[in-house]
Order: structure tokens, then sequence, then C-alpha cells
């Protein structure tokens, strides 16, 4: 698979991912499993994306400007995110245009890519400062309003860089941060089958999404290092974008 395939991958992953986000309760009503399926095909979306920024490093004529590209659209996205989000977790609510809309306050993953692209930027290039504010800023994000991922997914995008050279490394990396990700979860699973015989074994759907985030290690073995056809600021737009037309078809949905 060349780049653009992954990308693309990831894209529909996302938007197959975020529209079942909004849309739970109506999926549900036709099948649970519906549901968790279409969270399950999320999950690779962010180890796509991450280890796009990853190799992105490697390849890009000028890493001032695609770190300035990636924080541009960081900050575009941070309000559909937040609309898209608020539907579900609102954390605010504020009037817009004389309508009461609920906003989500924590930060979207494009911060944390745009913070996972520093680092690798840092370790490519040498640049200690730059390594040093994206660490500094990821844990006091992480810690105060929050991201998507947070500190634990801009270390795991700098691991895919540095494992970058090695396809069986890549693939360990990607399986440990997978099990990092959801490591509450995976401690009860722990607990439960190390009770012995005759404890009753629970696999929530924790455990289903944290074997799906696995799964995209896979699909990396199928990366061919080639770049595939050009659409440089596809996945720049597709972000926000998208996000705002799933955000718009539950405003109208809802007042129906």
């Amino acid at each position: 698979m060349s780049a653009f395939v992954l990308k693309l991958v990831a894209c529909i992953a996302m938007l197959v991912d975020h529209s079942a986000f909004v849309f739970e309760e109506q999926l549900s009503a036709v099948s649970p499993w519906l549901y968790i399926g279409c969270r399950m095909f999320g999950r690779i979306a962010f180890p796509l994306f991450a280890m796009g920024i990853a190799e992105g490093v490697t390849h890009t004529r000028s890493s001032s400007k695609y770190i300035g590209r990636m924080l541009l659209f960081a900050l575009l996205a941070q309000l559909p995110f937040s609309l898209m989000i608020g539907t579900r977790i609102p954390s605010v609510t504020v009037d817009m245009l004389g309508l009461a809309v609920p906003l989500y306050t924590s930060l979207s993953v494009m911060v944390t890519l745009t913070l996972g692209l520093c680092l690798c930027t840092a370790i490519h290039e040498g640049k200690h400062f730059l390594g040093a504010f994206a660490l500094a800023a990821a844990f006091l994000i992480d810690r105060t309003v929050g991201m998507d991922y947070g500190l634990l997914g801009v270390l795991f995008i700098a691991a895919l860089y540095m494992s970058r050279t090695n396809k069986f490394r890549r693939f360990l990396v990607m399986v440990v941060f997978a099990m990092l990700f959801y490591i509450d979860p995976i401690k009860k699973l722990i607990t439960q089958l190390a009770a012995g015989p005759g404890t009753q074994i629970t696999v929530t759907t924790s455990i289903l999404y944290c074997a799906a985030t696995a799964f995209a290690a896979f699909i990396m073995l199928l990366y061919n290092h080639e770049p595939g056809r050009r659409a440089k600021l596809f996945g720049y737009f597709f972000y926000p974008l998208h996000m705002l037309a799933v955000w718009l078809l539950w405003f109208f949905y809802s007042k129906l």
C-alpha cells in the first residue's frame, strides 16, 4: 500500500468512527454490534495517521512549513471537533446565532499529531529545544484541558519514527502502544484470568477496541514506502470538513 492509500483508509475509518460516535443511539437501535463494529474499525485511524507523520518527517522538504500547516489545521479543526464531540460529551454550552450549542473543551487529535511531528522533527534534525517544547506542551495539555490520545499518543508517534527502518520493530511498537492505550481494561482482564477456574471472564468493548487498534500493525506491514497519488492537502481539509458535516447532519436530524 502506498502512503496515499493508507491515508485514504485512515480517513474512511475516521469518518465511520465519528459518525458512529455521534449516532450511537440510532446504530444501536439496529444492532449494538453495528455500533461496536464501526467504532472498532475507527480504531485503526490514529495509528495510520501517526505512521504518516512519522514517515512524513523524512520526506518533507521543509519541516518548518510542515509543522506550520499542521498547526494551522489544528486551529481550524478545533471548532468542528468541539461541536461534534459536544453532541455526546458536552463540556460547556455557548450561544451561537441564538442557539444553545454544546461544545467539548478538550483538544483534537490534530494537536497530538502536531506535537508528535515536532518531536519527530527534533529527533530527526537534532533540534533539542523543539523536542523539549513538544514533550512539555504534550504533558501540560494532557494534564489540563486534555487532547485525544494524550502524551502517550505523542510518544507513540516518536516511537513509530524511531522504528521506521524495521517492520518487525514497528509492528511491536504498534502492539505495545495499543495495549498501553487500553491498559486499565487489560489489567482487569488479566486479573480475571489469573483468578483461576470458575471466574467469570468479561470481555469489554475496550478490549475489542484494543484488539482493533493492534490490528493496525498488520496494515502497516503492507506499506511499500511509495507516496502514491499526490494529494497533499486532502487529509488536512478532510479532518475539519468531515466533522463539520457529521455535526450538521446531527443538528438537522435533531430538529426533526
